[in-house]
């Protein structure tokens, strides 16, 4: 006789609990009091809720975001996090500015995540088509949570399911409406370290393939250093929790990247290192001349110092030789951490 009792619902798969998190720390940095270093996006404060806090657990940021911005502001955990997203943040949007000027008329944002520029650019982008391309459970989790927070939707925007790892890019954008002879600008950030080697490679071939000359992605990246250093911390290259499952695994070869975007098809132009002086002094100074965290770095050195000064009378072992080797490389390289704006060669 067939079982005719109600059956429980599946549990639905999780969003990426990366995506909320930097979400979560764009929050943060958007309640900087000096608006010179206010991280621009106001929209995630809205979109970062208590059912996004409970997906967060313990991290300090969940906790950081129900206390008070200036007693949480001296957490260095919270505010080294909240130092690198306002820095991403205005120099994609920069980027996105730039790109809209110069002729772009498509803007793809791979691995959405909890982005909001398709919302805080309207007018910017009114006239361009807007594709937000993600796996479904984040998609899906992203557009709901939207449509409780904000009453107008751009009509210009196009979502797009897409698995990086199995499913065929180029012909999802084109199923969605992408004009492949039309100038198109990418954003693809936070997401190459998380994805295997093959699936990076292939997906900015994709985009070379897919799009006219002039066409650029803006994105952050680690290189292969930067992948090997996480081997020798507690938590991996991205410092996430393990039950998370969403570990670094990739970084590109080479110091910065040039030759391997190069050879996918890209004019690399100049990488940056994500805190070099020049991009610091442009987004991180504020109206008081002194760079956003640095008293919660110094103090944070000053206790590292004096902890060290402590432990004088039994110092600990010396760091593993192929420690001490990477850290060469490193310095060598110029850092780990790289932005870059790329296009496509004619």
């Amino acid at each position: 006789m067939a079982d005719l009792s109600p059956q429980p619902h599946p549990e639905p798969t999780p969003p990426s609990r990366s995506s909320i998190l930097v979400a979560a720390a764009r929050a943060f940095g958007s309640r900087e009091p000096d608006q010179t270093i206010r991280n621009p996006d106001l929209l995630a404060d809205r979109l970062i809720g208590p059912d996004e806090l409970v997906l967060l657990g313990d991290h300090p940021l969940a906790k950081a975001l129900e206390q008070d911005c200036a007693e949480a502001s001296q957490i260095p955990a919270v505010v080294g996090f909240a130092w690198l997203m306002l820095l991403r943040t205005r120099f994609i949007d920069d980027a996105l500015e730039r790109a809209i000027k110069n002729g772009a008329t498509q803007v793809v944002i791979l691995g959405a995540g909890f982005d909001t520029r398709a919302y805080r650019f309207q007018e910017l982008l009114k006239d361009c088509k807007v594709f937000e391309v993600d796996a479904a459970p984040t998609q899906e989790y992203k557009r709901r949570r939207v449509a409780m927070v904000l009453p107008d939707l751009p009509q210009n925007l196009i979502h797009v399911k897409v698995d990086f790892a199995k499913d065929d890019l180029g012909n999802a954008l084109r199923t969605a409406g992408l004009k492949q002879n039309e100038k198109t600008f990418y954003i693809w950030e936070g997401v190459t370290m998380y994805l295997p080697d093959e699936s990076v490679r292939k997906t900015l071939q994709t985009l070379a393939s897919l799009s006219v000359p002039g066409s650029s992605v803006v994105l952050d990246y680690v290189n292969s250093l930067g992948i090997e250093l996480g081997k020798f911390t507690p938590q991996g290259a991205g410092g996430l929790p393990a039950s998370w499952g969403e570990p670094w695994i990739f970084g590109v070869p080479g110091a910065n990247g040039s030759e391997f975007f190069h050879e996918l098809g890209f004019d690399p132009g100049v990488p940056v290192v994500i805190n070099h002086p020049d991009l610091v002094k442009r987004y991180m100074v504020g109206k008081d001349g002194v760079t956003y965290g640095a008293h919660v770095f110094e103090k944070a050195r000053a206790a590292a110092e004096a902890k060290a000064k402590e432990a004088a009378q039994s110092p600990p072992p010396p760091p593993p030789e192929a420690l001490a080797e990477l850290r060469k490389a490193i310095t060598a390289a110029g850092g780990v951490y790289w932005l870059a704006e790329i296009t496509v060669r004619p």
